[in-house]
């Protein structure tokens, strides 16, 4: 099996270079003025609370932790027997697998199947003043193919058992529930604006419960996929 550590680098490299980089004309391009219109100001002040801000954030954090693995797989290279530190590497399978690969299709499918509907029930037109189109789509569709290289260049073994893993998704999925529970207690506000027009109808609870699934399944096509790029014989080998 080749070795793609280099591909998984550069990926890595540009990964955190093309958020931090969209980060900062992001916040760069908020002025004053900006922040006297209301829809512009909430946004503005609860923009790390929308799961697509997470996702980003998440997204450069696990590029510094897949950096840190391959330098010290490549550090060690000489080491015929040299394997990762078992807690570094848990940490890298389950952050990617439970968290990274499900949040960032929520994020891709959700938002854009919403906005082709109306887009005023994911993201405001007012919300461009602030929002270029080339950071929307930073956000909302290069994280795709930030997700499908590193499945592309890092073949991995399906767990025999996938209870762990969707712990974890789960428990990150309901820590965001909270957050935007939180938030409405706290200021009033559902964050979204399909929430707000959906909160006291039986449509709200079904649209929690569709994310939920949406979630798991998501968590699924990534082994699916992983099967179809590097074959059967890669991901049912058993773990020694």
């Amino acid at each position: 099996m080749r070795d793609y550590a280099y591909y998984r680098i550069f990926g890595y490299a540009v990964t955190i270079v093309m958020h931090l980089t969209n980060i900062y004309f992001m916040v760069k391009g908020i002025t004053k003025e900006h922040l006297k219109h209301p829809d512009l100001l909430q946004f503005t002040n609860l923009q790390y609370r929308y799961f697509t801000s997470w996702t980003f954030i998440l997204q450069i954090t696990y590029s510094i932790i897949g950096l840190t693995c391959e330098i010290l797989t490549i550090q060690h290279s000489r080491k015929k027997d040299y394997k990762l530190p078992k807690h570094l590497k848990g940490l890298r399978d389950t952050f990617f697998a439970s968290i990274i690969w499900p949040s960032t299709f929520k994020v891709f499918t959700v938002f854009w199947s919403v906005y082709l509907y109306d887009r005023e029930l994911v993201l405001p037109k007012a919300i461009d003043k602030v929002l270029t189109s080339e950071s929307n789509h930073v956000i909302h569709t290069a994280i795709v193919p930030v997700v499908v290289w590193e499945v592309i260049f890092r073949p991995r073994i399906e767990p025999k058992s996938h209870k762990r893993y969707l712990f974890h998704a789960v428990f990150h999925l309901l820590v965001y529930f909270f957050v935007i529970m939180y938030t409405y207690i706290e200021r009033g506000i559902w964050i979204y604006p399909f929430l707000t027009k959906t909160y006291g109808t039986i449509y709200f609870p079904i649209i929690c419960f569709i994310l939920m699934i949406a979630f798991i399944s998501f968590y699924y096509m990534q082994w699916t996929l992983n099967s179809i790029v590097h074959g059967q014989d890669v991901v049912r080998k058993k773990n020694t």
